[in-house]
């Protein structure tokens, strides 16, 4: 089983977790969990999943230059913050 999540979404969730000092996994461990909790059918979860304005905020935000992001210094700098040296 695989989880495939778009690169620009993946890209903007990884710095607004970082801009916020939270753990990207947790985020999503924590939305899957609220999403998978209430017995409402999956379609109706998605129409009624309360969004908050933190999130609402990153729709239109200016794209990030990828050609500008050293990818894995960024990779290589979370996950020695998250795991230590």
């Amino acid at each position: 089983m695989g989880l495939h999540i778009d690169d620009v979404i993946l890209r903007k969730a990884f710095f607004y977790a970082k801009m916020k000092g939270v753990d990207l996994s947790a985020v999503v461990e924590n939305f899957l969990a609220q999403f998978m909790s209430t017995s409402l059918s999956y379609v109706d979860k998605i129409k009624n999943f309360p969004i908050s304005q933190e999130v609402k905020s990153l729709v239109g935000h200016p794209k990030v230059d990828a050609a500008a992001i050293d990818w894995e210094k960024e990779k290589e700098d979370y996950l020695l913050q998250k795991y230590g040296e």
